[in-house]
């Protein structure tokens, strides 16, 4: 009985720190964090997002991590609205990201202005069509024209705006 009160939260906080480990790995915050990591203090108007996404591409290779609860507005879930999986704020010096304090191999960054190429926003209906056009190498526009008027409604209304800001130092897209 003693070995199991301690050999479970021992596993169990094996199976964190490893989860922690790949996704930083995996999504390439660790390389933003080297690049990137926060000189001082953040700022105080942090905004969160239920949904994160980083993508890189190594070769031939599309990698993509997602930090997310679900993309939809409508949620109902507690546990997204009091820890979101991710903060971000702007002011003149940059980008700021951050996750909660317990992801302690994902620190806050600043994205200056100059690491990024572009930024777009896109209604629900693009950002879907155009991760589909993504995985498939199928143009994302013939989804688009295709999907009825009403039900890109619903996606737009349940998914709302989505931003990407294409980086050009690493090459990575949030």
């Amino acid at each position: 009985m003693s070995l199991a009160l301690f050999a479970i939260p021992a596993i169990a906080g094996g199976i964190f720190a490893a989860s922690e480990y790949l996704m930083s790995k995996n999504s390439k915050w660790d390389v933003l964090s080297q690049k990137y990591r926060l000189p001082g203090a953040p700022p105080s108007a942090w905004r969160a997002c239920r949904f994160v996404q980083i993508e890189s591409q190594e070769g031939n290779t599309l990698k993509r991590t997602s930090y997310s609860y679900g993309i939809s507005r409508v949620s109902t879930n507690i546990w997204a609205q009091l820890f979101p999986k991710a903060f971000v704020a702007a002011s003149p010096a940059g980008l700021y990201l951050k996750r909660q304090p317990w992801n302690f191999l994902h620190p806050a960054i600043l994205i200056p202005w100059t690491r990024v190429s572009s930024v777009k926003t896109n209604s629900g209906t693009e950002h879907v069509t155009g991760l589909v056009a993504r995985r498939t190498g199928l143009p994302g526009q013939q989804f688009q024209n295709n999907i009825p008027a009403a039900v890109a409604g619903i996606v737009n209304a349940l998914a709302g705006d989505a931003v990407t800001i294409q980086l050009s130092d690493p090459y990575i897209r949030i």
